[in-house]
């Protein structure tokens, strides 16, 4: 039997307690700024690196100061990037911060005085000893009544990055529509807000709705989404890296640069030198298999027939896909079939459009599930495992299901998964140090499924201060949260123990207010 989750309660639980913040701090952020809007994204080193921007008028005076949160110290920092936004009186001023510490949370504002709203981010782990979530989607506003719901379900599932398939605004390159992405940028600053307050950075990919005229060889077509992220040499086709444990491979699909050619050796050459990385996920527009346009698409074929092969041999086990406006996961597949070693697709690009649904849904025999749903894709992401979980604008799940990671690059592509813990296994929390909440995962083995298991946290000196789990827990990896302010517990470190069948296995957690 395999080892795979199979408590499915312990995780609800944990994506409601981290839904229960999100309304107070999108608050406090929002509140006396109604001059500018502030977005961020990664295209760098997301442990140590971060793009922050501000669109405000020409007129209004800005000063970028950060530090660490729970510093007192205030550090200022020049703008690198100031700019005009083609089609409006407003400029971009953009600050590209570096040498920062990994796995650390940071506060920004844009005004020295005291009462300047603060913002918060956080960079990624240095190794990924704990869960660690993120998510996924497309196409991503046709209107702010479709768009605002989505994007809120999804801060509620704490992500440290969003990465995003293209089809952003619906400008189609115009300035005349500017104010369309000014709006986007506004309700992500608004709703995009964790449970301590982050704002959710982007990684930006790019779609047909960026470009005049959709599809071509030529940055120039997108000047807008160039203006707002400012992509070394105006290239759409990069690796977003975090440690050794997740690559973000994000593709353009003929929008500015052809599927093939220079743009498919890259891929190939990237996806190589990633073969030991855990988690690795190409993102991109149109699909290679689409639950509502053609099968026989232009880019569509051109996708399967020039990296697809790239994907599998590679051992690729999951892929994001955009752009026909449905919910979809496709069936595992390999060779052009169904084969349970081949890649997932998942997708198809309705984070905040109208959408779709294909008459001939029942000959689309790659499909495994598809609707007409409104939705984002959550990725919690474990050393040897990942979670991966469809919800809608209500934060209802649509869809779930779990993987594990290839053992090496040594093993026959798609076909090799590493095994879990064979015993009991005790995660160290994530994250860690936490100021909010925290998730605690542990793994109990085939041998001791529906037996008793008992999860404690401790003071240093020993005493115990509550009990999450005391009872019968099937096998498998379970996770839940761990809310310090609830037992009214100061600054400081504890202890949590895990114990079953005579064993027992401890850690150490650090919580800071």
């Amino acid at each position: 039997m395999s080892l795979l989750l199979r408590n499915s309660v312990l995780f609800t639980l944990l994506f409601l307690f981290f839904g229960t913040f999100a309304a107070g701090s999108l608050q406090a952020q929002s509140a006396g700024h109604a001059d500018i809007t502030v977005y961020s994204y990664f295209i760098s080193d997301p442990l140590t690196e971060i793009h922050i921007a501000a669109i405000g008028r020409s007129q209004t005076q800005l000063v970028f100061e950060y530090r660490p949160a729970g510093s007192s110290r205030w550090r200022q920092h020049a703008f690198t990037r100031i700019s005009d936004i083609p089609g409006s009186n407003r400029i971009l001023r953009e600050v590209h911060l570096q040498q920062l510490s990994p796995d650390s949370l940071y506060e920004i504002r844009f005004s020295s005085a005291e009462n300047s709203p603060v913002f918060r981010f956080r960079t990624l782990p240095e190794r990924l000893e704990g869960p660690l979530s993120i998510v996924s989607g497309g196409d991503l506003f046709h209107n702010a009544e479709l768009m605002t719901p989505t994007t809120a379900a999804a801060a509620r599932t704490n992500p440290l990055l969003a990465a995003i398939g293209g089809d952003w605004a619906y400008a189609d390159g115009n300035p005349a529509r500017i104010g369309r992405w000014l709006e986007l940028f506004r309700i992500w600053m608004e709703h995009m807000v964790t449970d301590d307050g982050r704002m959710v950075p982007f990684v930006p990919g790019i779609g047909n709705h960026e470009v005049v005229g959709g599809y071509g060889t030529d940055p120039e077509l997108a000047p807008l989404y160039f203006t707002f992220f400012d992509l070394p040499d105006k290239r759409t086709w990069f690796t977003l890296d975090a440690g050794d444990y997740l690559s973000l491979i994000m593709l353009d699909t003929n929008h500015t640069a052809r599927i093939e050619g220079p743009q498919r050796q890259w891929l190939r050459e990237t996806l190589e030198a990633r073969r030991d990385v855990a988690h690795v996920f190409p993102v991109y527009h149109v699909p290679a298999w689409p639950s509502f346009r053609p099968f026989s698409g232009t880019h569509t074929q051109q996708v399967r027939e020039h990296w697809v092969p790239l994907f599998e041999q590679n051992g690729i086990q999951l892929a994001f896909e955009n752009h026909d406006h449905t919910f979809k996961r496709t069936k595992p597949i390999r060779n052009n079939q169904v084969d349970p070693g081949g890649v997932v697709y998942v997708g198809d690009g309705s984070w905040g459009v109208s959408t779709r649904r294909a008459d001939d849904i029942a000959q689309r025999w790659w499909l495994e599930k598809v609707t007409d749903d409104h939705h984002f894709w959550h990725l919690m992401l474990l050393p040897d495992t990942r979670l991966v979980t469809a919800r809608n604008e209500r934060g209802e799940q649509l869809d779930y299901f779990e993987q594990r990671v290839p053992v090496s690059s040594e093993t026959e592509p798609g076909l090799g998964r590493a095994e879990l813990p064979t015993g009991f296994f005790l995660y160290q929390n994530y994250p860690n140090p936490f100021n909010a909440g925290t998730v605690i995962s542990f793994v109990v083995p085939d041998s001791h499924d529906g037996q008793p298991v008992r999860l404690d946290v401790f003071s240093t000196g020993g005493q115990r201060l509550a009990t999450l789990v005391n009872g019968p827990v099937t096998a498998g990896i379970h996770q839940l949260a761990f809310d310090p302010g609830r037992l009214g517990l100061s600054s400081g470190t504890y202890i949590y123990r895990l114990q079953a069948a005579g064993q027992t296995r401890s850690r150490r957690m650090l919580y800071v207010k």
